[in-house]
């Protein structure tokens, strides 16, 4: 059985530019870049360990054909890397909705009080 706890950061996110938004754009960017850097290191050691047993992989990895599991699994990964990559924009709209929940819970009883 596996629980998942949200995790979030309470406060004030720090800005760094005027537009909040161009600070979430560079926030994607930077997530973005340093799953690159870590997939370019990775597949550079996959070449590096099977050229050194004899195998060159740029030829296979041309033909390659991925299969149902495969597209399954890689579909599985690219959920979880927008989740990460989203995550600034689903923080505020969650943020956002609990506010106006919020809100709109107080109008309510506001109104039922009359």
């Amino acid at each position: 059985m596996s629980i998942s706890v949200k995790r979030s950061i309470k406060g004030r996110r720090p800005q760094f530019f005027e537009d909040a938004e161009t600070d979430r754009l560079q926030g994607m960017v930077m997530a973005m870049a340093t799953e690159m850097a870590m997939l370019y290191e990775r597949v550079d050691t996959l070449e590096r360990v099977a050229a050194r047993k004899g195998i060159v992989l740029a030829d296979e990895l041309q033909g390659f054909e991925p299969d149902e599991t495969v597209q399954t699994e890689r579909e599985a990964w690219r959920q979880r890397f927008l989740s990460r990559l989203f995550y600034l924009y689903r923080e505020e709209l969650d943020d956002r909705l609990a506010h106006e929940n919020d809100e709109q819970y107080r109008q309510f009883l506001k109104d039922v009080a009359r």
